[in-house]
């Protein structure tokens, strides 16, 4: 009997109701990146059950895997919630709420508070500024990359979530350590000292922890998307549009 233990993702809960075409983005990429994932740590498997003995020592072309599964995942993550604000963002702030207090809070302490940057003129001049403003917010909020939990955070207020047990801050806290393994692999190449001096050695990533990271991560998108279709049905309901 085989003692390897493979890694794999949990599946995905069902997609969530009530947030029309608003989500439909979001929910894809959340479903495209499990699914990309859940394919790395499928080959990984097979490639450790493919070796003379499943007992021996980790490869560091497995570890690539994992390093692998880790940066798809933090892509599907920046690709999610990047979707999810762009998308609903223009329903949420249409009417009172935790979303559109946190866009004004934003907006009066990070851009109107002293002189105007060119991109906050740009926006305010736009054709259609709203809009512009909405894309501008979502810039602030996710920049290049969702880096942390602090990021996260800023995307759960600016939904209208904050209150939302399944994403307060200890919960958002305790992803961190995958946004740290995230940066190390992308910016450092997982050298344990990248400046140079001393050991360049390669961190020895936990095959089961890369699993559990990334399978926490891909399920906390779900529980950013599930309350937000639910705030956006609401709104939805407030501005007497349709509710599907």
């Amino acid at each position: 009997m085989s003692k390897l233990t493979t890694v794999e993702l949990t599946d995905l809960p069902a997609k969530p109701r009530g947030g029309g075409d608003e989500i439909h983005r979001s929910w894809n990429r959340l479903v495209a990146a499990h699914k990309s994932v859940a394919g790395l740590f499928t080959t990984l498997n097979e490639l450790r059950a493919g070796q003379d003995d499943m007992r021996g020592a980790i490869s560091e072309a497995h570890r690539d895997q994992a390093r692998a599964a880790i940066v798809f995942t933090a892509a599907g993550i920046d690709a999610c919630l990047r979707t999810l604000l762009r998308d609903c963002l223009p329903t949420l702030l249409a009417v009172p709420g935790g979303a559109h207090g946190a866009f004004v809070g934003h907006f009066m302490a990070q851009r109107l508070n002293g002189p105007l940057t060119k991109a906050t003129k740009d926006a305010v001049t736009n054709i259609d500024p709203r809009s512009a403003l909405i894309d501008l917010y979502v810039e602030d909020l996710t920049g290049s990359s969702i880096q942390g939990a602090k990021d996260l955070a800023r995307c759960r207020d600016a939904l209208g979530l904050k209150k939302d047990p399944a994403l307060d801050d200890a919960i958002l806290d305790g992803h961190q350590s995958f946004f740290d393994a995230r940066h190390e692999v992308v910016h450092e190449l997982d050298l344990v000292d990248p400046s140079g001096k001393g050991s360049r050695g390669r961190r020895h990533r936990d095959l089961a922890a890369v699993g559990t990271q990334c399978d926490g991560a891909l399920q906390l998108m779900h529980a950013f998307i599930a309350p937000t279709a639910r705030t956006v049905k609401a709104a939805r309901r407030a501005t007497g549009g349709s509710t599907p």
